[in-house]
């Protein structure tokens, strides 16, 4: 078995004990938020992390009287000043697998040299270079991914965001859609391996994916996945948005890959039928059981309430069929070419 196959499919135990650390966690999470009232905050990742940070600002930025920013940490380090205003007074939240990231080390070390904000470090390895920085650290070590492409690394931390903004917002429905795609996620993966593995099988060398909202970081982290792991070219959109030019790059041998928000049919479904006419084969995912817009294939995701954490079930989608589509062209998915599992600069 590959190590990356070996991680996507721990990623159940592994959710699960992320769930049991918050809980664990819950009255220094609580005196950190008590000690540190500000209701800006800051995400800062690199690559991945970052395409996280993306939808943890989403998340945030949606709670009352808060607001909140992503940044890439290699974008702040060539321009702090133009940064100044967007950090300071902000609690810094730190996305990393490591925590030794160059481009994330050296930001914070700038911001807490010159603005002296709080920072709160989620990583997967203890002992790394934030956390002597940070005021709230977060450790996941249970699923740090040895495979240079982050799979179960990213999904965890994806619930690890979800979890802090629910305590963060005393969130009861966001916290217990986390725990319940926690629940579920063996059952779904089992469910669903055999359609992921026909949809691998189908002649497609370019991958879409289309989501809104909360879950539009780890969407585009799924179309990362292709891209890292099969090495063929994975592009992510907004829904709607997809219209506006995106499109006409589809066709005959594109995959697209679309998350529908539970909340609206009318619309999404027209968008499903736009892509269609392009002829290649569309993926639809929801909370409904039926294929109603006759896709190529649907995939329910049943029993989470808050459409945020549809990201858990969906990510792995998006990885399993990476993996599966890297197997069947011949390919290492453990070793790209040219891609090393963190950066660090000169």
């Amino acid at each position: 078995m590959f190590l990356t196959e070996k991680e996507i499919l721990d990623t159940p135990v592994a959710l699960a004990k992320t769930c049991e650390v918050f809980d664990k966690q819950a009255k220094e999470i609580a005196d950190f938020f008590a000690a540190n009232t500000q209701r800006k905050f800051t995400f800062f990742g690199c690559g991945s992390s970052y395409m996280l940070s993306k939808s943890a600002a989403t998340i945030f930025a949606a709670k009352p009287d808060t607001y909140a920013s992503a940044i890439p940490a290699g974008d702040y380090i060539v321009n702090p000043t133009f940064w100044k205003e967007t950090v300071k007074n902000s609690i810094i939240v730190t996305i990393s697998r490591s925590g030794k990231t160059s481009e994330m080390v050296r930001a914070v070390k700038h911001i807490k040299e010159n603005y002296g904000c709080p920072v709160i470090s989620l990583s997967m390895k203890d002992d790394n270079d934030i956390m002597p920085m940070s005021g709230l650290d977060i450790t996941m070590d249970w699923c740090y991914d040895n495979s240079v492409c982050q799979t179960r690394t990213v999904t965890n931390l994806y619930a690890a965001v979800l979890l802090l903004a629910a305590a963060y917002s005393n969130d009861t429905v966001l916290a217990q859609s986390v725990k319940d795609a926690a629940k579920l996620n063996a059952d779904f993966i089992a469910k669903n391996r055999p359609v992921l593995e026909q949809i691998a099988a189908l002649d497609w060398r370019d991958v879409t994916v289309l989501a809104d909202g909360p879950v539009c970081g780890i969407a585009e982290e799924g179309a990362l996945a292709f891209t890292e792991i099969v090495m063929l070219t994975g592009r992510y959109f907004r829904m709607l948005d997809y219209r506006h030019g995106p499109i006409v790059i589809s066709g005959k041998q594109s995959l697209t890959l679309m998350l529908l928000n539970p909340s609206e049919d009318s619309l999404q479904g027209d968008m499903v039928r736009d892509v269609m006419a392009h002829g290649g084969p569309v993926v639809t995912v929801s909370n409904k059981a039926e294929n109603i817009y006759g896709a190529t294939a649907h995939i329910q995701i049943d029993g989470i309430e808050d459409f945020a954490a549809f990201g858990i079930p969906f990510i792995y989608l998006a990885q399993m069929t990476a993996f599966l589509k890297s197997i069947s062209l011949g390919g290492n998915p453990d070793a790209p070419t040219g891609l090393d599992a963190y950066i660090t600069l000169k």
